[in-house]
């Protein structure tokens, strides 16, 4: 294997390339570390929320080997050239994509924001009656889950109420308390859905 190895090295890109095309994978790593410091450079400079540069470096190999099998040194690139090419490409995706997200994800927040604020209530998401798409509304679903955990016992006693449809004086006369506290109860409870859906 070492043999093989030391073969592999003395050989040039588009030799390599001929092996890999040919079928045998065994020198892919010898070439790749041969670029491995383009792609940490190309990879570096961008975010991800869920990536770590292991998962960069993942996707890079993913795009080297398909680089590998789609390149053509008669169409005048060189195979570095083309590989940065399609690295830079395919982790511009990777952001439109995760800011395309970003945006569902703060639409949906502002959504139910505008809900709150104008006293529809949280029975509209919870029955699916809202102004969300139905994939958006089990998203908010699956973080609600959670929610009831970040409230305190007489937040949850006012956010119950306050999904059954129940305005602030309505609730400080059942939970026998002054309407200020209700109303900052209630403020809680929207900061915390807030954070929670973003």
């Amino acid at each position: 294997m070492l043999e093989n190895d030391d073969l592999f090295t003395q050989m040039s890109d588009n030799e390599i390339i001929a092996v890999i095309k040919n079928g045998d994978n065994t020198p892919f790593d010898v070439i790749f570390k041969r670029y491995h410091a383009l792609s940490i450079k190309i990879t570096k400079d961008f975010y991800l929320k869920s990536f770590e540069s292991d998962d960069f470096l993942q996707e890079a190999r993913m795009v080297f080997n398909k680089t590998i099998h789609t390149f053509d040194s008669e169409k005048g690139h060189t195979f570095g050239n083309f590989y940065k090419l399609n690295l830079k490409h395919h982790i511009y995706s990777l952001v439109r994509k995760d800011m395309a997200k970003k945006r569902i994800i703060e639409k949906n927040a502002e959504s139910l924001e505008e809900m709150l604020e104008s006293q529809q209530g949280m029975q509209y998401i919870l029955q699916g009656k809202g102004q969300l798409p139905t994939i958006e509304i089990l998203q908010v679903r699956e973080r609600l889950a959670d929610y009831q955990d970040t409230l305190s016992e007489f937040e949850q006693r006012v956010f119950l109420d306050f999904i059954h449809n129940k305005d602030v004086e309505a609730i400080s006369v059942h939970l026998n308390c002054d309407t200020l506290r209700v109303k900052n109860a209630l403020d809680r409870c929207k900061r915390k859905l807030k954070q929670l859906l973003e």
